[in-house]
């Protein structure tokens, strides 16, 4: 198998922000940017453990990509397959091949 076919999860620049319906002094909402740009891949045999202090986006990482929330922007595919643009019905067939353990 060549380096490419051996990605399983490829997440690129990924990012979740929140307007918060707090305003600023100018008169702008604020943005909460839980998920920043994040970027990996993830080969065939291979664990990925997302470690971090308290609300530094871990959970929210990892619900964008099993599309339990929607990403503000980014990529992510499952084995070459875009994962952001598919159907809901996809999405629930792509779940069955993700797993996430929250603490």
């Amino acid at each position: 198998m060549n380096q490419e076919s051996d990605v399983l999860l490829e997440v690129r620049d990924l990012k979740k922000h929140y307007v918060l319906s707090k305003r600023t002094v100018f008169g702008r909402r604020e943005v909460l940017r839980a998920v920043d740009g994040i970027s990996f891949s993830l080969r065939r045999g291979e664990t990925l453990g997302l470690v971090g202090e308290s609300g530094c986006g871990k959970t929210t990482t990892g619900k964008c990509i099993v599309r339990l929330i929607e990403p503000t922007s980014g990529q992510i595919s499952l084995e070459g397959e875009d994962v952001v643009g598919a159907s809901p019905d996809r999405i629930r067939e792509i779940r069955k091949q993700m797993q996430i353990i929250f603490q």
